[in-house]
């Protein structure tokens, strides 16, 4: 038996998670209980978190910030301030509860920082969902960690279905700190390969290439650093205006002979036409909503099937806010057809990490599948499903 199967074993068996996140969950509600609990940043999520707690009946003694421009200042009632000034709030027996989770934040860190200041117990910010998590609500991966207990024979059967060893360890591992809170678990990243690590795949000269969640063009960027200018066109879909403008911008400020393949598209991908509605941020984590709002944008919503109306796909990249599953959906008959490689994102809901798998080992069986980080501490942890004539 491999190390990475050993490994997941241990982290999957459900009277361990059941015991271990009921311990973390009353550690933490006691520290709030008790006026020792701090909540390291003072940003959306840990001012969400903040707040659950009070609406649960407890307190949080201060937000801790790394930033020095942000000490001394007031949130939603809190004071804002430097690990010492914090500690000495909250009393030597403080937990800190890290709320960061956000690109090229690492935990491990944090903690390390914390633990120079005195602050010896600091917990990832899943934990706060394991103590808080209706009152905080949904937010990416975060929620009961029984849900990987349950679903412990379709991991271990995605694990068991991965092609190379790395890919192994690295969902192993990108599982069990779910559960674990192990940091020393999680998978070193690669930023810059994202969705096209030349270790995994190759793309012919000609490729077409459908990026559903095209964003600013940093995708794009990536494939035009690994591909070059042989490829046959790169059909980009952002539906925020902001960051769309940022992606037309980039492809208008490329070599003439490159942008005139590239054809940027502001509209969203889904399972079925129509519309959805979106509050334009021009950040990663825009969310689109099927209801209309005060102030929400109308933008139409398509299906890759349609787009492509039977055409040629050698390659679907999908980061798509949680809606990985609806462009699948929406894409079905595309990837039957042609077989194309598939770059995933996989850590936007708590159930991504074998769903979307299974969907394209059901959908593909002969490709080969695999398993990348490419930020920190769960963030942009992408499943390639590479066609056999793709393969380095």
């Amino acid at each position: 038996m491999t190390a990475s199967r050993e490994l997941l074993e241990e982290a999957l068996d459900g009277a361990r998670i059941a015991q271990f996140s009921a311990d973390v969950a009353a550690e933490l509600t006691g520290a709030a209980a008790t006026g020792r609990l701090l909540v390291v940043g003072s940003a959306a999520l840990p001012r969400k978190i903040a707040a659950a707690v009070r609406a649960a009946g407890g307190q949080v003694a201060a937000l801790v910030e790394f930033d020095a421009r942000f000490w001394g200042r007031e949130v939603d009632g809190l004071k804002v301030l430097p690990p010492d000034e914090a500690l000495a709030l909250a009393g030597p027996d403080a937990v800190a509860l890290v709320g960061i989770w956000s690109p090229n934040h690492v935990h491990a860190r944090t903690a390390a920082w914390l633990a120079a200041h005195g602050i010896a117990r600091a917990y990832p910010v899943q934990a706060g969902f394991w103590a808080w998590g209706e009152g905080i609500g949904p937010h990416y991966q975060f929620g009961p960690p029984a849900l990987y207990a349950e679903a412990a024979p379709r991991i271990l059967a995605v694990h068991d279905a991965l092609a190379d060893g790395e890919s192994k360890r690295q969902y192993a591992g990108a599982i069990a700190w779910r559960v674990l809170l192990d940091a020393a678990l999680i998978p070193a990243p690669q930023p810059q390969r994202i969705y096209f690590d030349p270790e995994l795949i190759r793309l012919p000269p000609d490729a077409v290439v459908a990026d559903i969640g095209a964003y600013s063009g940093d995708t794009l960027a990536t494939f035009l650093t690994w591909q070059g200018p042989g490829f046959g066109a790169y059909l980009a879909y952002e539906p925020d205006p902001l960051s769309f403008a940022r992606l037309v911008a980039l492809q208008q400020g490329l070599r003439p002979d490159i942008a005139a393949r590239i054809t940027p598209r502001q509209m969203a991908i889904g399972a079925a036409p129509g519309s959805l509605f979106l509050t334009p941020t021009g950040t990663p984590g825009t969310i689109t909503e099927s209801q209309a709002a005060a102030g929400m944008l109308e933008v139409p919503c398509v299906t890759l099937d349609t787009e492509l109306a039977g055409g040629r796909v050698d390659y679907v990249k999908i980061d798509a806010e949680g809606a990985e599953q609806a462009v699948l959906d929406g894409a079905a008959a595309s990837i039957a057809a042609w077989k194309p490689s598939l770059g995933l994102s996989a850590y936007h809901w708590p159930a991504d990490i074998f769903t979307l798998p299974e969907w394209a080992m059901r959908h593909l069986p002969g490709h080969s599948f695999h398993l990348r980080a490419h930020d920190h501490d769960g963030i942009d942890l992408v499943f390639y499903a590479v066609a056999p004539g793709h393969a380095p």
